[in-house]
């Protein structure tokens, strides 16, 4: 039997600590984690790679074409610069299909197999 008398606090303190709340919540905050991922981790990831591998290629560039000039090195990256805005949404489809990929191996692995924490911070 229900008490009548029971408070408004402890009614709400119950519902926020109840099993479906927290079943909800880590739902709600897995998903929040994996948009994060896509949209803003993987394709920062990406473009840092691709940054990475021009920064690489230009002093090879610059000492093997004499054409290739400070004036024209400040020209492509204009370029770039303008280009960037609409390189955002493939970037971010990269970073869905990495997190398809993620997701994937970790519904078709057995955890028995190569579990996550396979090492425990042992051995080599």
């Amino acid at each position: 039997m229900r008490n009548i008398l029971y408070s408004l606090t402890g009614r709400i303190f119950d519902l926020v600590t109840s099993q479906v709340a927290k079943t909800a919540s880590m739902v709600i905050f897995a998903l929040v984690q994996c948009v994060l991922r896509i949209f803003i981790l993987r394709p920062l990831i990406i473009f840092c790679c691709l940054v990475l591998a021009v920064l690489t290629a230009v002093p090879v560039a610059v000492f093997i074409s004499p054409s290739f000039t400070p004036d024209v090195l400040a020209q492509g990256i204009l370029r770039v610069m303008h280009l960037l805005p609409g390189a955002y949404t493939p970037l971010c489809v990269a970073g869905a299909l990495f997190e398809l990929v993620y997701l994937i191996r970790r519904f078709t692995v057995l955890p028995e197999l190569w579990p996550d924490d396979a090492a425990q911070g042992k051995g080599r």
